[in-house]
């Protein structure tokens, strides 16, 4: 029996796309632990911190950060999640997590507020938002990674700017950059038309999509259903495609 190209190309991609927010889902609904409705009484409590340039963080938090002096972290929740939530630093570490064995049941969103006078990696897994409040920069380099369905949004100013997205995640970037490496692994979508790049490296693997803007060069390696499509005046120095992933350039 002869299978329509056209068809199996999107059931997989379809299948690529729905398969880790199921399972996403079902580890948020299902997740292990006991389980703790939030109360509804709204409360904001400050933590203290030492000096930090990393921040990792896992579970269902928005966090907003700010780059300036190092202030104590405040975080807002129902009054009777707080005490789950758990900060541990190691050298210039900030990890932030839900308490092991418990799993939470918020009324409203839990939020987090940071400021710190450098960031130089920012990493959040599950379904945790980084909300950028101020222009993040770095003279050196600024590192993104996202796994499951998490989310990063900010404005950035770096010379180089490195993002990882696994699973459904998505970044939204702008600002500039001299070199952008873009890595997509899963479903996730990396929207960075208003991040401008003189040089971007784009590397998919599944059925994600890269939108990038890059003025000088551009490589793209895709393997799946990827699509990366890119706006600027760059060369395409290398294109490597593997199944129905493309290359598109945009007005």
């Amino acid at each position: 029996m002869n299978i329509c190209p056209a068809k199996t190309h999107f059931m997989r991609k379809i299948l690529l796309f729905v398969l880790p927010v199921v399972l996403l889902a079902a580890s948020c609904r299902f997740g292990g632990g006991k389980k703790v409705h939030g109360n509804g009484n709204i409360q904001t409590e400050e933590r203290q911190v030492s000096s930090f340039s990393q921040v990792e963080v896992h579970g269902a938090i928005k966090v907003y950060v700010s780059q300036g002096e190092l202030k104590p972290a405040k975080l807002e929740g129902d009054e009777n999640l707080l005490q789950y939530i758990e900060f541990k630093q190691e050298g210039n570490k900030l990890e932030v997590r839900t308490k092991r064995g418990y799993n939470l049941d918020a009324s409203h969103d839990m939020k987090l507020y940071l400021s710190s006078p450098t960031y130089e990696v920012i990493d959040v897994s599950g379904a945790c938002d980084i909300i950028g409040q101020t222009v993040i920069s770095n003279p050196s380099k600024l590192e993104m990674q996202v796994s499951g369905a998490g989310d990063i949004k900010m404005e950035v100013d770096a010379p180089e700017v490195f993002t990882d997205i696994s699973g459904s995640g998505s970044v939204t970037l702008k600002g500039k950059s001299r070199d952008y490496h873009c890595g997509l692994s899963g479903a996730g979508n990396a929207r960075c038309y208003d991040l401008l790049a003189e040089n971007v490296w784009v590397d998919i693997s599944g059925a994600g999509d890269a939108d990038v803007y890059a003025s000088i060069n551009l490589e793209a390696e895709v393997s799946g259903a990827g699509t990366v499509r890119y706006k600027g005046d760059a060369k395409i120095t290398k294109q490597q495609i593997s199944g129905a992933g493309s290359i598109k350039k945009v007005n």
